[in-house]
Formats: C-alpha cells, structure tokens, sequence
C-alpha cells in the first residue's frame, strides 16, 4: 500500500514580524545670551557643532552684552553666557568662566577722518572729553567737533577699552551709547566725525577705518607678536561647572582642530586650554 506523500512547508522566518519602531531622539538645546562682540564667533561655532551632531544639539542664541549673559548664566536663564570680558567684583557668586579664544579692541574713525594712529594721551584725552575738536589732532582730515561713540555699561569691550587702551580711565558720559557692536559701527560709518572702540571682527571689515595705537597698526598680526595692547578673552560662562551638553560644546571649542580653524578667521585662538576662572 501506496503511504501518502507528506507535504512539507518550507519554514520562513520573517524577521520582519516584530516591528520596532524608529527611535526619535529628541535634540537637546543649549540656550545662550550675552556679549555681542563674539556673537559672530559663536554663532559659526554653534552652527558647526550642531552639524556635526546631526542635529541632535541645537542652539538658541540671543545678545544684549556681557553682562547679561552673565545675569542671564547666574538666574538659570540660559545654559551659557557669553562674555567679552573676566569676571569682575559685583558679579554674581558661583560661576565659571571657560576662555575659549581672544579678540582685541581698535579705536576706529570714518573713512573720510582716516586717521593713522593715536598715542595713548590722545586716545585718553578724546574719550574722556580733555579734546573736543579735530583741529586739536594730529593726522586728522576732519574739523570741528568730535563726535564720541562708546557703548552702554553692559558691554565687555568697553570693560577691555577702558581697561587697557585708556589706561583705566573712564569714557566720558557727553559720548553716544551704543547698545551693540553693528550700531557702534553704522554709527561711525555714517559719521565723517564719529570715533568709536570696536571689536576687532567689526574693527576690520570693510567701510570702517582702524586707527593704530602708540606706533603700533591695530592687527591679528601685532596681537599674536605681543606688541598691541588691546586685548582681551572671549569667555562661557556657566552657573557652576559645566556639565553634559555644555561642558562638551565648551571643551570642543577648546580643543578641537575644527573649532580652531573657525576662530582663525577672524580671531586668535588661546593655543591651549586655559583653566577655567570662577566669579568672585
């Protein structure tokens, strides 16, 4: 007697049958306020830090001068403050300032007023108001009164102005303030008897005229060598030790070739990783 033929499904495995669902990550924000001088610095470094990581860190970043981001740090704000200047007495307790690059500050003219250099009497005695008119200048094309633009006290590039172009001296309270580093730049550009103190990223560009100090060109060059005064740290700042997110955004500017680069296109770059400083 014939045995009837067993039919034999093939076995399929199907590792399809368990579906897992895509996993979406959600990003985390580093929140950040403050200097307006490196805005522009942190900006680059904020876009490229979130390409190389896919997105997954994004940032939201506003100004409004040093010393509100460093407000701004210290209440929990933001993640980060940026600052254009050191910690300094009267800042809040409990913050840790991490220098990340230096930039340096240019007294700057109009392009129609293009004067070449000022020794450091000069300097002192325009800010402060001991001369008011162009005649009283060596080197200067203009005439008539000086028009003296500085920048409201939250700003760190004044802190560095006053602290090292005027010999500690104050600007005086007759000068325009302005509340960022573009307005102190239209407002020179459009003032063929306008003087001002920029930052060395809106000191340089096009339109504007940066006037030498003592003998010596306002420059990347004459900063890297030693020889030119004006200089100063660019500085996150964070409401006690960086940690997570903020401590690896930080580090990364401190020590990765990328981040490097970018700060050599218009800034010097520390060399090395300087220790962090905390608040008073």
């Amino acid at each position: 007697m014939r045995r009837p033929r067993r039919f034999i499904a093939p076995i399929v495995v199907i590792a399809a049958l368990v579906v897992v669902p895509a996993i979406a990550y959600a990003a985390t924000t580093i929140s950040m306020s403050g200097a307006t001088a490196s805005f522009p610095l942190i900006e680059l470094l904020a876009n490229k830090y979130s390409t190389l990581k896919h997105k997954q860190v994004v940032f939201k970043i506003s100004q409004g001068g040093a010393s509100v981001g460093i407000s701004d740090a210290a209440a929990g704000r933001v993640s980060i403050g940026n600052s254009s200047r050191p910690p300094q007495a009267g800042d809040p307790a409990g913050l840790v300032f991490y220098p990340i690059a230096k930039y340096f500050v240019c007294v700057v003219t109009n392009p129609a007023n293009p004067v070449s250099n000022l020794t450091a009497a000069q300097v002192q005695q325009i800010f402060t108001g001991k001369v008011r008119n162009w005649s009283q200048v060596s080197g200067a094309t203009a005439t008539g009164p000086i028009d003296v633009y500085s920048r409201t006290s939250v700003a760190g590039v004044l802190t560095t102005f006053q602290n090292t172009l005027l010999g500690g001296g104050k600007v005086g309270s007759f000068a325009t303030q302005e509340a960022s580093e573009g307005l102190m730049q239209n407002s020179v550009k459009k003032d063929p008897s306008g003087i001002g103190f920029l930052s060395d990223y809106f000191a340089l560009a096009k339109g504007i005229n940066a006037v030498g100090y003592s003998g010596t060109a306002c420059s990347v060059a004459n900063v890297v060598s030693g020889t030119y005064p004006g200089v100063s740290d660019f500085y996150e700042v964070t409401k006690g030790p960086a940690t997570g997110q903020n401590e690896a955004f930080i580090y990364w500017i401190q020590s990765n070739a990328v981040a490097k680069k970018i700060i050599e296109t218009n800034w010097i770059p520390l060399g090395k990783v300087l220790p962090a400083v905390k608040s008073p």
